[in-house]
């Protein structure tokens, strides 16, 4: 379940021995827009050649690449592969499947802390501490700045967007950087207007202030003062037109994610999806086309993995839609592949995610009883199950455990797998603990599938948590991930069951409190969920303390 690619081992090298010196080949643009196999056929594929239509290839010239980049695109191939199979999978799901199109039309999961503080074996003493934007919303406003101080002097700027390219769009990569550096040089030299492009570098600079893990206190002020005056011209984008005004929007969601602010980022991502509208591979040039799609995309999963969250309705023009294809990786030295790697794994995976989402709801909605949900689901998850550890097989070893940002990179993919395995088994332990132990054949299945559960959350935390130290986009995610996990954890405890506990788990309770404990004074809903396991654990003799 684990996707550790090293383990503690050396790192392999990077040069042509460590790597095959031949890519598997592509599928052409008709096929990859229609997620169909391609034969590959040249100059036109089959499929092509009997509808007549126009066969394209990708134009990018490979030799460029150097083998490291060369494996990770053939990785890639096995990772869209993967989905495509997925989502044209023969195998049916018991009580059928849905698709993205019908996906408001089925209940939320409950799969949020607010559903497991929710739980029978808390006997309902949580249940005003389940009310998340009540105490999002109870938050602090962010600190305004006194005054306005920052500089647009272009050596200083040219270091911010370095800054924020190598911490934050390196991740998430909605900025060309040649045309992002010609639209800074032109409004420091020209001075800051009241336009679209003022409010991008301003953006971009408020962001490259605090991107760096050991940004300083006077960082932070900086960062403020910039994203105030960017603030000021946000309002203008709602007349702006181009791609531009969904990637101010997104960026604002970004600072506003650093800032552990949520519901904030959310509003930004939710104007920045609305905003941009990906239109068909056939009548957008490739090289435009890739950018439209990355900013697509990462304002999608973006506003999507928060409405989750707060189960929020799907607002119809937002939905559930995906591109035609991942966007491709540009050409670029082999420093960043393993950055693009995790950009467009973590894509794939969020796919698959969605689709497992689906067809676990669809049976949760569809059955009558607790009894019925889970002999249904059982029924599924050996499907499921296997398209998630097809996903994991497809990981190549990239990420450097020397490299400490690359490490939280891993932290945060491992991380989303673990959120589609906690899907798959939170209903069995729900259900587990809500029952006396028996020894038929259901309950066994019932048991087997709860221990899944609560491996998952040992998993998820280990004795160190570096990671969870680290702020960047997903930091709050991350917290709302360990809550629910320790929760998990401590429901067994009170419930009695010892017998499903796995090893280590009073480690994993302690290391979610530490990793709460960090960030508890930026988020009311942070501070909340730690005195809530605080106090569980006291209850179960576990010293998080200690």
């Amino acid at each position: 379940m684990d996707i550790d690619p090293g383990s503690g081992k050396r790192p392999a090298p990077r040069g042509t021995a460590a790597y095959p010196r031949k890519r598997a080949v592509a599928a052409c643009q008709t096929c990859r827009s229609r997620k169909t196999k391609c034969d590959n056929r040249r100059p036109s594929c089959s499929f092509c050649e009997r509808a007549g239509a126009t066969c394209n290839y990708s134009t990018y010239d490979l030799s460029a690449y150097d083998p490291a980049s060369l494996a990770i695109l053939d990785r890639l191939d096995q990772l869209e592969n993967i989905v495509v199979d997925n989502d044209h999978a023969s195998q049916p799901i018991p009580n059928g499947h849905v698709n993205n199109d019908s996906i408001a039309d089925i209940p939320p999961l409950p799969h949020t802390v607010e559903h497991v503080l929710a739980w029978p074996v808390f006997k309902g003493r949580f249940n005003d501490h389940t009310r998340l934007m009540q105490l999002l919303r109870s938050s602090p406003p962010l600190e305004q700045p006194t005054s306005v101080n920052f500089d647009l002097e272009v050596g200083t700027c040219k270091y911010l967007l370095e800054q924020c390219f190598e911490h934050i769009l390196s991740k998430n990569p909605v900025l060309e950087e040649d045309s992002m550096r010609k639209i800074m040089n032109f409004v420091c030299l020209n001075g800051i207007g009241w336009d679209a492009d003022s409010c991008l570098v301003l953006l971009v600079c408020a962001l490259g202030s605090i991107a760096s893990p050991d940004a300083s206190q006077t960082d932070w002020v900086t960062a403020r003062s910039y994203f105030g005056a960017a603030q000021r011209r946000m309002g203008m984008l709602v007349t702006w037109d181009g791609l531009i005004v969904p990637q101010c929007y997104f960026l604002a969601g970004v600072y506003f994610m650093y800032n552990l602010r949520p519901l904030q980022a959310w509003r930004m991502f939710a104007q920045a999806v609305v905003c941009i509208h990906p239109d068909s591979p056939e009548t957008i040039p490739p090289a435009h086309y890739s950018l439209e799609e990355c900013v697509y995309w990462s304002c999608w999963k973006s506003e999507v993995e928060l409405r989750m969250i707060f189960q929020l309705p799907d607002f119809g023009v937002i939905g559930n839609r995906y591109p035609p294809h991942m966007p491709e990786p540009p050409i670029t030295d082999a420093s960043h592949a393993p950055k693009w790697y995790y950009y467009l794994a973590d894509i794939s995976l969020r796919r698959l995610d969605m689709s497992i989402r689906d067809t676990v709801a669809t049976i949760l909605a569809r059955s009558t009883s607790t009894e019925t949900q889970c002999a249904d689901l059982a029924l599924a998850l050996p499907t499921l199950e296997e398209q998630l550890l097809d996903w994991a097989r497809s990981m190549p070893d990239v990420f450097s455990i020397h490299d400490p940002e690359e490490q939280v990179l891993h932290l945060i993919l491992n991380g989303r797998l673990l959120d589609s395995y906690d899907i798959l088994y939170m209903t069995f332990l729900k259900s587990a603990l809500a029952v006396e132990p028996m020894y038929d054949d259901a309950t066994s299945i019932l048991d087997a599938y709860a221990r899944k559960a609560l491996d998952c959350c040992v998993q998820r935390l280990p004795d160190k948590m570096d990671g969870y130290s680290v702020r960047h986009h997903g930091t709050w995610l991350g917290l709302r991930t360990c809550t629910r996990s320790a929760l998990m954890l401590l429901a067994a405890r009170l419930a009695g069951r010892l017998d499903l506990l796995p090893n280590g788990w009073q480690n994993s309770i302690k290391s979610a409190a530490s990793a709460l404990l960090l960030w508890k004074d930026e988020s009311r809903d942070v501070a909340d969920r730690y005195s809530i396991i605080r106090a569980l654990s006291e209850e179960v003799g576990v010293d998080v303390m200690g």
